[in-house]
């Protein structure tokens, strides 16, 4: 059965033809130059080719925004040890990266791009080095095989390393299959392990458990009291518009954190607003809303979400927020110095993310 069907205007439905990569180099370049066609990366990933491990080139290495990493090997199925050497390619490189100090990485990094870690990836989360080097450190890593078509036997793989390889890991194949028509190349990407990866690291968040309230307050209290007082006065004024406050996962944060979450329609689509604290400055308020251009455009939600945008530039302190959000399209996750909002500002912010909120509770 044909996948996909194109035509010029006017003419006949037809299938188009697949044809090859010349080498894997010629997919490799295509990921380099388009990360996003890479499962598990943001918008504003950035992609490393041919980074020194230790133990040879990683094809690709990908850092996001938050400081994620993701490794890519890609192979051809007309490679014969396709199978064998892209399993074991990956774990040897992970393995090398895997306690690797950030600044080793941040100097292979430059040595292979011409830039540093943080020109090169434009990050808004003030933890990003911090980040970095807690994955490096722990080897939490997304491992990704790019290939050209999917067999049975690496379904296999992918399913059993799922299964046996720890909360941290992840292992994904995405076959990126080529495509031309008379006028037209296409790739058609098809991802096999993602929903597996998914349950594990759900599985994982269930048995570590999330972060409480109390455990969020306790360690403001005693590493950033001056913002105390604000931090209850959020909690207050969520709790009175029944808003709820849920805690990060453990493993994902050393210091307890958590969001105030705000259902964006009835498919789960949340908004969040991130309460961060980190060792090296204060407690930070994160706008998270990524999600807003999933939710089925409409005249009540483009109006909803104008509206929020308009109230949140009206508080003071909030205004550049605001800004970012609506440039970047909501790819931004804007922060903000919780000491820079004062208690006013707070609860209007309150109402801002009230408003933004439909009637379907948070997930």
């Amino acid at each position: 059965m044909a996948t996909i069907l194109t035509r010029p205007l006017g003419g006949d439905w037809a299938e188009p033809d697949e044809v090859g990569y010349g080498r894997e180099a010629e997919l490799q370049q295509i990921l380099a130059d388009h990360p996003r066609l890479i499962p598990g990366v943001g918008d504003q990933a950035v992609a490393c080719k041919e980074m020194q491990s230790g133990a040879g080139p990683a094809d690709l290495i990908v850092v996001d925004q938050e400081g994620g990493l993701t490794l890519v090997e890609c192979k051809l199925a007309s490679n014969r040890q396709v199978r064998r050497e892209i399993i074991g390619q990956m774990f040897d490189y992970a393995s090398a990266f895997w306690r690797m100090s950030l600044g080793e990485f941040e100097q292979r990094w430059l040595a292979r791009t011409g830039r540093s870690l943080g020109e090169s990836v434009a990050s808004a989360n003030p933890d990003f080095s911090g980040a970095v080097a807690a994955n490096l450190a722990e080897g939490r890593f997304n491992i990704v095989l790019a290939v050209d078509a999917i067999n049975d036997d690496l379904r296999r793989i992918v399913e059993y390393l799922n299964a046996t390889s720890g909360p941290t890991t992840s292992v994904i194949a995405v076959a990126y299959k080529r495509l031309l028509s008379e006028h037209t190349e296409m790739l058609l990407p098809t991802t096999y392990g993602e929903e597996l990866a998914a349950a594990k690291a759900a599985a994982a968040e269930r048995a570590e458990g999330r972060w409480t309230e109390s455990e969020c307050r306790d360690w403001i209290k005693s590493n950033d009291a001056e913002n105390l007082s604000r931090f209850d006065l959020l909690l207050g004024e969520a709790r009175r518009r029944t808003i709820p406050f849920v805690g990060s996962v453990r493993r994902a944060k050393r210091i307890p954190a958590g969001s105030f979450q705000m259902s964006l329609d009835s498919t789960g689509e949340v908004g969040h607003l991130y309460v961060y604290h980190y060792t090296t400055s204060s407690t930070t308020l994160e706008l998270s809303f990524t999600r807003v251009p999933k939710v089925a455009a409409s005249p009540a939600n483009d109006r909803r979400f104008d509206g929020f945008l308009s109230g949140l530039a009206d508080i003071d302190g909030l205004r550049i927020a605001a800004e970012s959000l609506k440039e970047s399209g909501w790819k931004r996750r804007p922060n903000v110095p919780l000491a820079d909002v004062s208690p006013e500002a707070l609860g209007r912010l309150m109402d801002a993310l009230d408003s933004v909120r439909s009637d379907y509770p948070a997930s």
